[in-house]
């Protein structure tokens, strides 16, 4: 039929190319063609459907050695399509087994020829080879090693044989069936069974492979539907009857084996099994009716299902009617188990191994009973862990240990006790153990791994790098914390640099191994502002808040950030968009502190205008608040009055006896007022633990300072230092770094000085970069009309600074004189100054010298030439030449001065008639309020020739030198 349909076809479909009818004539040709074609594919496709089952009846016929079915199914197929590989290729098994080599040998090269790539033609290659002596002699060598056990060399054999395509038919289902020996391959090898089954029903001895190897494997409802199959044929279904039984016989009596037994009874009418199920269904039945059995049956089912907290009622319920039913007894310690309740599954299980010693159970009872005694132990030391009693929790360890040395959780316990006690020796060796008795303890690889981060980041990272990647899937959060570790790290040495933009970038990538973390997106944004990139921060912290809208600590965080760049407003405003009653003490405190600020920076505008009065009025209209009181004693301890302010001090402390903030006051004051062993006594008093701001630390240096306890303020100074370097640039911060430098410079360290007024003036904003040349550095040192107090004081004192470690020359000239008598006291007077001054120590050393030029004129003669004016001997006897009066002389002079002593040496000018040593030394301090200086001195008097430099009588008389006095003084000066 399919050769008349496919020549129907041709007849009437138009031939291609030049051949093709032209015309209508052509065209109706082929639309009646094109119809008949369509008519005819469902005849087609019923032939293909046909041939698919002569194949199938080959197959049969094969399988159940019936050489007529395969010749009748061949001879149908080849009319149908000779040249289809699968009917060439079962041609060629039928000649083979009729013994006709030479047949079978032409159509397996008809085959190549057709098909050479085919899976017919390679498995029928195969099959010539094993109708050789050779072959045969291959394959049994290939069974006996089946046979006898070596299943992977008998594998390694067929392969070799069959070179991965083993024949149709009996030897692929042997084959296959020797591959689902290895468990490795068993699901293979029953897929590949099952494919072959879907194109050879009928095969009994394939279906029953194939159904015990499903049973074996746990797919029983896939093995039940072979056996179903082999039911249909008579030649199998007994084989099915008897492994059906088999499988369902020695279910535990319940609903489920009941419904087994009726079922298997449903598709059977005949067997030698029939009687037994028939019976056993009655008795099962039967059984069930009472309610104790059927409680006892379905706990024990529930138990098998893995179900056993479902089945402790039911079985608790079938122990209390039957008390020495020890199967049921074991049954309860297993639900018991499997609920995890360890202590009530050993009690059970130790009775039913008492009450049936020789149970079948009983080496099922006891491992259960070894198990649940070891993880009971297990759950005792990890209570007694968690409870913190070190000693017991080590105890139960040691006892799970005893009770089975082959598992890892108990030197895991032992590990995480001396973990506990800070014995980090012992921990490790604990750890490793158990990483060496079970490698997949992602406890012992977190215990390591903590305990190394505890010793240092890097060992850590050294650590997770040697692990398997299962190993570090099981810890990436830790691996992660390390990177984040190590990433704040570099981001705060950054910041610590002013390198704020790169800083930024590090929490970048921290936020993204934390994705949504409150705190690293705070960094994150903070950074960015100080980098002035506002709109970024700004827009980072929003998309916080739109992410946790409901979260304190988003709200405290934003709220934080808000006030650090001073808007205090709005910080204040995100705030109150959490409920109150949701606020923590965060909130509350920056709450506070907000609206404390706003009340407080009404008042220091009033203060700053001079209305001190209204201000202190306002924040006395204030509820009492230790801020306040603590400003009004500021306040107070500026203006010089120290009594209101300690009397507020005081007033703070009886409130709060801990106020570290008035104590300090205290101590201040004390030092104001010269006390300085009530300051000592106080500052020793201080709680060390309660200083924590860097701006009380700043305090205590101060006061530290003023005692006279340099080191200790060195100390101080140098521990907050840093600190204030890695903040942001606040007043607090500023102001550490500007006492900081002062207290360098004061104790001979000028340029760290100067460095940290760099620091200082990034810190009180009056500059976003710190100044990294000298230029930069004294452009920003003059003063700007909008500072406030703190830039300028920073600016005025990095500039002193500067100009004291500048090598300074200075050249002048004076002209000064008075009028008088010439000759003695018509002064005219020339000096010119060289002074080179440099920085020494901690203050500046000097260098100085004057050319010092004197001329007091000349004297009036009579008409001898003789003047006798009241000068010298002239006033005894009239003198005669050397009329005119002067001196010409240079001095020179060495000094060096600080802010508390002062000192110099030199001469008068050398070339005056009087040459003297002339010098001075004074002192410098304070005493509570009050400043005072001490100091002597030798100076020239140069008011006259004759007092400075000193005069010569005439010549015509004595021609005597004198003059040249030097005025000594001690005096001491004091004030407020």
């Amino acid at each position: 039929m399919r050769k008349f349909t496919l020549s129907l076809m041709h007849a009437f479909l138009p031939a291609g190319g030049r051949n093709a009818l032209p015309g209508k004539r052509g065209v109706s040709r082929a639309l009646l063609g094109l119809s008949l074609g369509m008519a005819l594919t469902p005849l087609a496709g019923a032939a293909t459907s046909a041939q698919q089952q002569l194949l199938e009846q080959v197959r049969l016929g094969e399988a159940t050695h019936r050489e007529d079915l395969v010749r009748q199914s061949l001879y149908r197929l080849e009319l149908i399509d000779p040249n289809d590989p699968q009917v060439i290729a079962a041609r060629f098994r039928y000649l083979l087994r009729q013994g006709d080599s030479d047949g079978a040998q032409k159509l397996l090269d008809r085959l190549a020829q057709l098909a050479p790539e085919s899976t017919a033609y390679q498995s029928s290659r195969t099959a010539m080879l094993l109708s050789t002596p050779q072959g045969r002699q291959s394959l049994q060598e290939a069974r006996l090693l089946a046979t006898t056990g070596h299943t992977e060399q008998a594998i390694a054999s067929y392969d070799k044989l069959f070179k991965g395509y083993p024949p149709e038919g009996e030897l692929a289902v042997e084959y296959w069936t020797t591959v689902a020996k290895l468990p490795a391959r068993r699901h293979e090898a029953i897929n590949q069974l099952q494919k072959i089954n879907a194109v050879s029903p009928g095969n009994n001895a394939l279906q029953n492979a194939l159904a015990q190897l499903l049973f074996a494997s746990g797919r029983r409802d896939e093995g039940f539907a072979v056996l179903k199959q082999m039911a249909k044929s008579s030649t199998g279904r007994s084989a099915a009857s008897a492994i059906w039984y088999q499988q369902i016989k020695d279910l535990p009596v319940s609903d489920a084996s009941v419904k087994a037994l009726q079922d298997y009874l449903t598709q059977f009418s005949e067997g030698d099994s029939l009687s037994a199920a028939r019976a056993q269904l009655s008795e099962q039945q039967k059984q069930l009716a009472d309610p104790a059995f059927r409680a006892r049956s379905q706990g024990i089912a529930a138990v098998n299902a893995g179900e056993g907290g479902k089945a402790i009622a039911q079985l608790q319920q079938a122990v209390s009617a039957r008390q020495d039913d020890s199967e049921a007894v074991g049954a309860l310690g297993q639900a018991y188990s499997q609920r995890g309740d360890r202590a009530r599954a050993v009690a059970q299980f130790e009775k039913a191994l008492a009450m049936a010693p020789h149970s079948s159970s009983r080496d099922k009872w006891e491992s259960l009973l070894k198990v649940n005694r070891y993880w009971l132990l297990i759950q005792q030391g990890d209570a007694a862990l968690k409870a913190n009693n070190l000693a017991q929790a080590e105890r139960f360890y040691q006892q799970a240990r005893a009770v089975d040395n082959t598992d890892s959780y108990a030197v895991l316990g032992l590990g995480d006790v001396a973990m506990a006690r800070k014995d980090n020796a012992a921990a490790e060796r604990y750890y490793q153990q158990t990483l060496r008795m079970d490698s997949g303890n992602t406890n012992a690889v977190r215990g390591l791994a903590n305990l190394y981060r505890q010793q240092s980041p890097q060992k850590a990272a050294a650590f997770i790098a040697s692990l398997s990647a299962s190993q570090r899937r099981s810890i990436d959060d830790i691996e992660r914390s390390l990177e984040n570790y190590r990433l704040a790290q570099q981001a705060e040495t950054l910041e610590s640099e002013g390198k704020w933009a790169q800083a930024a970038e590090l929490h970048r990538r921290r936020l993204a191994l934390d994705p949504g973390s409150v705190w690293v997106t705070y960094r994150l944004s903070r950074d960015l502002w100080q980098a002035g990139q506002h709109a970024q921060a700004d827009a980072q912290m929003r998309s916080l808040a739109q992410q946790k809208p409901n979260d304190p600590g988003q709200v405290y965080a934003y709220g934080l950030y808000l006030s650090g760049s001073d808007r205090d407003r709005a910080a204040l405003a995100h705030l109150n968009t959490l409920p109150t009653s949701q606020w923590n003490s965060n909130i509350q405190e920056l709450a506070g502190r907000l609206q404390s600020n706003q009340v407080l920076e009404s008042a220091n505008r009033l203060r700053d205008s001079g209305k001190e009065r209204e201000a202190e009025a306002l924040l006395r209209q204030q509820p009492p608040s230790t801020r306040i009181a603590l400003t009004l004693a500021d306040w107070a301890q500026q203006r010089g009055d120290n009594a209101a302010a300690r009397a507020a001090y005081d007033a703070v402390l009886a409130r709060e006896p801990g106020n570290v903030d008035a104590m300090l006051g205290r101590v201040e004051i004390d030092i104001a007022q010269g006390d300085n062993a009530a300051a000592r006594a106080q500052l020793a008093a201080l709680p060390a633990s309660q200083i924590t701001s860097i701006n009380m630390q700043r305090r205590v240096a101060l006061a530290q300072l003023q005692l006279g306890d340099i080191t200790a303020a060195a100390r101080t100074f140098n521990r907050i230092t840093p600190q204030a370097k890695a903040q942001p640039p606040s007043m607090e911060s500023a102001m550490v770094l500007r006492d900081a430098a002062a207290f360098q410079a004061q104790t001979g360290e000028p340029q760290r000085a100067l460095e940290t007024y760099k620091d200082a003036m990034v810190a009180a904003a009056i500059t976003p970069v710190r100044p990294q040349d000298n230029d930069t550095f004294t452009r920003l040192t003059r003063n700007d009309e909008k500072d406030d107090w703190l830039k300028r004081g920073v600016r005025s004192d990095a500039a002193e600074l500067y100009r004291q470690q500048d090598l300074n020359v200075t050249l002048a000239h004076d002209y000064w004189g008075s009028s008088g008598t010439g000759g003695y006291s018509d002064l005219k007077a020339h000096t010119t100054m060289l002074q080179v001054d440099a920085p020494w120590s901690d203050g500046r050393a000097f260098f100085r010298t004057d050319m010092v030029n004197m001329d007091v004129g000349r004297f009036s003669t009579d008409a001898d030439g003789k003047y006798d004016n009241n000068w010298g001997t002239c006033t005894l006897e009239k003198c005669s030449g050397h009329r005119s009066q002067a001196d010409t002389g240079a001095s020179v002079a060495v000094g060096w001065q600080n802010e508390t002593w002062r000192w110099d040496i030199g001469t008068t000018p050398m070339g005056f008639n009087v040459v003297d040593v002339v010098g001075g030394v004074s002192y410098s301090d304070d005493i509570g309020p009050l400043g005072y200086t001490l100091n002597a001195h030798r100076r020239p008097i140069s008011s006259s020739l004759l007092a400075f430099g000193g005069q010569k009588d005439a010549s015509s008389n004595t021609g005597t030198k004198w003059g040249g006095r030097a005025g000594q003084r001690r005096r001491r000066q004091s004030q407020l």
